[in-house]
Formats: C-alpha cells, sequence, structure tokens
C-alpha cells in the first residue's frame, strides 16, 4: 500500500523507446534539438573493442523526460 509519504518519494512512471536514425548526421540533429529543448541526454561512443569502429556515436539516451516531450521529438522515428 502506497502512502502519501511514499508516493512523494518514488519517481513518477517512466517510459523508454528504441528508435532509429538512418545515420550520424540525423543522430546530430536529433542530439541538438533535444539539447535546445533543454532535455537531459547522453550520447554514446564505442569505444571499439568489436567490429564497430572507435569513436563511432552508436546511441542517444533521453531523459527522463515527461512522455509527452519524448514523443514531439522523436514520433518521427522508426520504433526498432
Amino acid at each position: 500500500r502506497r502512502d502519501a509519504t511514499t508516493a512523494r518519494r518514488q519517481p513518477p512512471p517512466a517510459t523508454d523507446a528504441a528508435v532509429q536514425v538512418s545515420d550520424t548526421d540525423e543522430l546530430d540533429a536529433l542530439r541538438d534539438t533535444i539539447r535546445a529543448a533543454g532535455l537531459p541526454y547522453y550520447l554514446v561512443e564505442d569505444a571499439g573493442r568489436t567490429q564497430i569502429a572507435p569513436g563511432s556515436k552508436t546511441v542517444l539516451g533521453i531523459g527522463p523526460a515527461p512522455v509527452h516531450l519524448f514523443e514531439a521529438l522523436t514520433s518521427h522515428l522508426k520504433l526498432m
């Protein structure tokens, strides 16, 4: 059972999605849009310990953010 104190301490529900971009230019543009919106993000650059070249941009983590902002900025992208 959740009382008022417990509810205040727990973070709001979060959502996640994996979407696809066509190339690093689109990934950079999305990062710039996310940055301009003031949302937290993290751009992953591969360490190069597998087949992916060192420094390759592979993932853009976004959030936490309200779902409506996340959807407004990514709804044009294809889900993976």
